[in-house]
């Protein structure tokens, strides 16, 4: 049996599914500089500092991260608060559960998040986000983005688009209710 090499920084760089939203745009990745050596998907042994100069190269302004605080420490990604601050990038941790949508605790902090991430789209800055495997929660909030800058106006829009340049995001019917559900309540209380 051969074992594979882990993919690294250097052998595969991290790569980042682009939805435009005007002049900026929202980006959708893995964690960056994630360490995993019996993952589903084949060892990761990633260099932080590494993936999060380019990701500042592909012009993000903001990171928002939403995996869990024991998912950092588990990919070995304690220090991305830091290093995002010393690269002069904003960092926002909006945990939410792996394979769930966002709860009333991600809410509240989108609530004062948000406008931010908004203003710096319209700015046309790049915002990226990243869940641990980049499908699920990244293509969500992704799509929450999309809706929240008025550049899709339905749910299955905005998941459609997230989907043409990030094949399977948006993974769990939870996770598509829920944005079937916030796009509704956008046009009720925009």
């Amino acid at each position: 049996m051969t074992v594979k090499a882990a993919r690294t920084s250097l052998t595969h760089p991290i790569l980042i599914a682009t939805l435009q939203v005007g002049d900026g745009k929202i980006g959708i990745t893995f964690c960056p500089g994630k360490k995993q050596p019996n993952a589903m998907t084949g060892a990761w042994d990633r260099d932080l500092r590494m993936d999060l100069e380019t990701i500042r190269k592909w012009g993000a302004c903001d990171v928002v991260s939403l995996i869990e605080s024991h998912e950092m420490t588990s990919l070995c990604v304690d220090g991305l608060p830091h290093i995002a601050k010393e690269i002069g990038l904003r960092w926002h941790h909006l945990p939410i559960v792996d394979q769930c949508a966002p709860d009333h605790s991600f809410e509240r902090m989108w609530r004062t998040t948000r406008p931010g991430l908004v203003s710096t789209l319209h700015a046309g800055g790049g915002v990226l986000v990243h869940c641990k495997g980049g499908l699920g929660r990244a293509g969500t909030v992704a799509a929450m983005l999309l809706l929240d800058c008025e550049s899709a106006l339905m749910a299955a829009d905005a998941i459609a688009r997230v989907r043409e340049v990030r094949r399977d995001a948006v993974e769990t019917y939870e996770q598509e209710s829920y944005l079937n559900a916030w796009a509704s309540k956008r046009r009720d209380h925009p």
